[in-house]
């Protein structure tokens, strides 16, 4: 739901909402290739298994910028076979975004919510988003002190929210894929293309098997969306009469207090049956792990019980350092240094992480020894992204796992 200048929501505008940027990465995905650019004022781009072109306007100060918008998505629609508008609007927002769908499951006599539970949802969404953010980087049982700033980063730069689909009021929440450039957006395969998607958009296990093996590295995008929908899920099964969850297992799928505290601050409302949380994936970016849910729905929690999971939270051992448990792959070290850089690909805890630490004198000829003998390694520190890399940072070790175990 996108809000007007005055408060009130307003309906699906291609002009407010697309932007030229999603646009072109949608069609760079789709197989059209752009032929030539004015700067700052528009774009040719060109099909030619399907025998189509189009003119992609950028600036919109100019007066005919909405009707060459128009005309650019009537083509786009008849070569994609997607319906203009509100669908091929949600095709378009994907290629760099992943979607968040959230409706609040109640019965309604006109569509309408009360405002009190709309401001309940929109603040419980913007923990809920901060949540995840925090347990994509640290997995924690409680989030006590200051939040790690590429979390705080990514909710107030990377989060939006926009128009509420027609017929329901579901919630749109895209989370920008900023972090992935231009240039690793490839054409998505004609086996998936041809597929076809409802919204929202779940990618099948064959396509994120094969998609996975074109990527190692997803964007922190991607990680907070996919520890959100796995942290939901076990909630679900924390919530559920017959759950044998273990709560260092949930923790670490994404569960926390405060991911707790914003389901329930979602529900509170007594007409609120069940929020149903659905998402749709950006195909720029390969889903890695086939066992992400793509919809989970939360019933009501009873009278108490989001409280006794909490607390039952707060008495989880808190981890000081993060572990990284893998192979070294690469080793950087300047001719005559006693300092260099080990890059770790391995686990911490169910999360795949590619991490560089800084070691010098013993530790750095174990990682020269352990990278010859491929031999698996512990790297010890606070795990930290610096720009679009990892990092063990503070008191960091590094030992051979073995070693480790004795």
């Amino acid at each position: 739901m996108s809000i007007a200048p005055n408060g009130g929501s307003r309906s699906y505008d291609p002009a407010h909402d697309l932007s030229p940027a999603a646009i072109e990465a949608f069609l760079r995905m789709n197989g059209w290739v752009q032929q030539a650019v004015r700067e700052g004022v528009s774009s040719i781009w060109a099909n030619s298994a399907e025998d189509a072109s189009l003119l992609l306007p950028y600036n919109k100060t100019y007066r005919d910028y909405d009707l060459r918008l128009h005309e650019a998505l009537e083509v786009i629609s008849e070569v994609q076979r997607v319906p203009y508008g509100e669908a091929l609007g949600l095709e378009i927002s994907t290629a760099l975004s992943d979607v968040l769908f959230v409706r609040a499951d109640q019965a309604t006599i006109d569509g309408s919510i009360p405002l009190s539970e709309a401001r309940d949802l929109l603040n419980g969404i913007e923990r809920l988003m901060l949540a995840a953010a925090c347990s994509a980087v640290r997995p924690r049982p409680t989030m006590a002190g200051r939040r790690p700033d590429v979390a705080r980063d990514f909710v107030a730069d990377d989060v939006r929210m926009g128009h509420t689909l027609q017929g329901s009021f579901v919630l749109t929440i895209y989370a920008r894929h900023n972090d992935l450039r231009s240039e690793e957006i490839t054409p998505i395969e004609d086996d998936v293309r041809s597929s076809g998607h409802t919204s929202p958009r779940e990618i099948v296990p064959d396509d994120a098997a094969r998609q996975a093996r074109e990527s190692t590295t997803a964007t922190f995008t991607r990680r907070v969306m996919t520890t959100l929908a796995t942290g939901l899920d076990a909630t679900r099964l924390l919530l559920s009469s017959d759950s044998s969850v273990d709560l260092a297992a949930a923790v670490e799928l994404g569960v926390s207090d405060e991911l707790l505290n914003s389901v329930d601050l979602m529900s509170r409302n007594e007409a609120v049956r069940a929020l149903d949380m659905s998402f749709r994936w950006s195909p720029a970016q390969p889903l890695r792990d086939v066992d992400v849910p793509g919809r989970v729905i939360l019933p009501r929690a009873a009278p108490g019980q989001i409280d006794r999971i909490r607390r039952s939270l707060r008495t989880q051992p808190a981890v000081e350092r993060d572990s990284v448990v893998g192979q070294v792959i690469r080793l950087e070290r300047a001719g005559g240094e006693n300092d260099g850089v080990v890059v770790v690909d391995g686990v911490m805890g169910r999360a795949r992480r590619r991490v560089k630490l800084s070691v010098s004198g013993v530790a750095y000829e174990v990682a020269i020894y352990a990278h010859e003998n491929r031999l698996p390694v512990v790297a010890r520190g606070d795990v930290v992204l610096d720009g679009r890399t990892w990092w063990l940072k503070g008191a960091t070790s590094l030992q051979l796992a073995q070693e480790e175990r004795r």
